[in-house]
């Protein structure tokens, strides 16, 4: 006869295996529509390859917010997009404060620092030029800037100032991104938006047909193929 107690351990024990499982199956999933997509007719290929896309892209809806959150661009068209996006939520007042995400400075920064080098930060030069003053600009260290470090910063810096949060990512990596951010938000805070820039050349419908977005929409599949593994909801 099986012991009440062990019993309970092993119902226990097997819901972590049953999510697990559930997480390796959506992730085959994705990579079987992936391998379908590769050989199928031109019309089931694009419908395959648009699922895909949606599987990554998500958008809120961009309501009423107290702060809009986008992280430092170091160039990149896709930040620079979002920093647009930003100035013109703040000039049309549905945000108060823009939150630049910043990666923690390395040895190299803080020792050009040492020396008296003094490097503008395009961010802020960016959001300065496009209207967005001082006052309204908070930039918030964010670790080596990965996706767990600046979730992670984030939901720190919320919970001391509870506010009504829109954050612009990428459109490849926004559901991702949003995931963790929600794994790690705070109970108290309304829960965050996640959206992604206006002007992207990541699109559902024609991901595949630069070798840019097609190197990107893969990189993040496969990251969120990961991340329904080991988080399975």
């Amino acid at each position: 006869m099986v012991r009440p107690d062990l019993a309970e351990d092993a119902v226990r024990n097997a819901e972590p295996r049953r999510g697990r499982a559930s997480g390796v199956r959506r992730a085959a999933l994705i990579l079987a529509l992936l391998l379908a997509a590769v050989g199928a007719i031109p019309a089931t290929r694009h419908a395959v390859l648009r699922a895909l896309g949606s599987a990554l892209v998500v958008a809120d809806a961009i309501e009423a917010a107290d702060v809009v959150v986008i992280s430092e661009s170091g160039g990149s068209w896709e930040f620079l997009a979002a920093e647009i996006d930003a100035s013109d939520l703040y000039q049309r007042h549905q945000v108060s404060q823009v939150v630049v995400l910043k990666a923690t400075p390395d040895p190299i920064d803080l020792e050009l620092a040492r020396r008296g080098v003094k490097i503008e930060d395009v961010t802020i030069s960016i959001l300065r030029q496009l209207g967005v003053p001082d006052g309204a600009i908070v930039t918030l260290e964010a670790g080596e800037g990965g996706t767990l470090e600046s979730t992670r910063a984030l939901a720190s810096w919320a919970r001391a100032r509870p506010a009504r949060v829109l954050v612009i990512i990428g459109a490849a990596h926004a559901r991702r991104y949003r995931r963790t951010l929600l794994r790690v938000w705070p109970a108290e805070v309304p829960a965050p938006r996640v959206t992604y820039p206006r002007r992207t050349p990541f699109t559902i419908d024609a991901w595949w047909t630069t070798r840019r977005t097609l190197r990107e929409g893969l990189f993040e599949l496969e990251k969120l193929a990961w991340d329904s593994i080991t988080h399975p909801w």
